[in-house]
């Protein structure tokens, strides 16, 4: 006998729609894994002790910039340009420590969050193939070093211009120290992206992505040191992944500290290379191992 007090089943109707809303291309799934991928490492959307790290260091990375324009700026009485105070080249130099510090602990671990919760095989079986997965972080991890390299640069040729007595003429006469900037940016950039990226997608454990980055850039001074002290030359200095890309881009900008000679464009190439192409093979089979 059925309970009169019990309540009556309901049928619910489940049955699969078809979707009604607006299609957007691929690229806008790139473009917000791009974001996301920027977001994440600066601790933007999550709690303000994930900020604190991230800020501390892009706020040491534009210091110097910003207080070699502020000095024209406030005392009228100083006559000087913000690039006589401090170069280029000197900037670059000046905040390698800083790009280390945030490499070290931003960009390799991009990559082992998604491989630790398994869903590569999700993402490239909906939303993105492994090549845009790829370019996404690429992308991402370029954009956010960027704001180390580039951005302080960027605020130190902007800040002459302002300073300037006749800015348009500053302009025009220093126009051309732009394309390099970029390229020594870039130069940079490209470099600890390429290294950073590899070793992150060789592991699944933020520990060991940001330990085996830190080996490298930490124990590879020294061993280049070392037989450039045996040896009495210069050239292992080249080898160096601390210090080579910024020779190099001081160089390409002006000014350098030494001519770091063919062997570190040969090592510059390898690493880029080789470090972006290791990151393709590791993510072209399309799965989670």
């Amino acid at each position: 006998m059925t309970d009169q007090n019990s309540p009556r089943a309901v049928l619910h109707d489940i049955r699969y729609s078809r979707f009604a809303g607006r299609l957007r291309p691929r690229r806008a799934a790139v473009g917000s894994f791009v974001a996301s991928g920027i977001r994440r490492p600066l601790g933007l959307r999550r709690s303000a002790g994930a900020k604190v790290w991230p800020f501390l260091l892009l706020a040491a990375a534009y210091l110097p910039a910003l207080a070699v324009v502020a000095v024209p700026l406030l005392v009228p009485a100083v006559q000087v340009q913000p690039t006589d105070l401090i170069g280029y080249p000197q900037l670059l130099t000046t905040n390698s420590v800083v790009l280390l510090a945030f490499v070290a602990t931003s960009i390799p671990s991009m990559l082992t969050r998604d491989r630790r919760d398994r869903v590569l095989s999700l993402y490239f079986a909906t939303a993105l193939s492994w090549a845009e997965y790829v370019a996404g972080v690429v992308l991402a991890a370029v954009a956010l070093l960027a704001l180390i390299v580039l951005g302080p640069m960027l605020v130190l040729f902007v800040g002459s211009i302002a300073t300037a007595d006749a800015p348009g003429t500053w302009f025009t006469d220093n126009v051309g120290d732009l394309p390099r900037i970029v390229g020594a940016a870039a130069l940079v950039v490209l470099f600890h992206a390429a290294l950073a990226l590899a070793i992150g997608s060789l592991t699944a454990k933020r520990v060991f992505a940001v330990g085996g980055y830190l080996a490298v850039v930490l124990v590879g001074p020294a061993l280049t040191g070392v037989v450039a002290a045996v040896t009495g030359a210069d050239w292992p200095l080249s080898l160096d992944p601390s210090s080579g890309p910024v020779r190099l881009a001081t160089t390409f900008i002006g000014g350098g500290l030494g001519n770091p000679g063919a062997l570190a464009w040969l090592v510059w190439g390898v690493v880029v290379v080789g470090g972006f192409g290791v990151l393709a093979g590791r993510y072209a089979k399309g799965g989670d191992a």
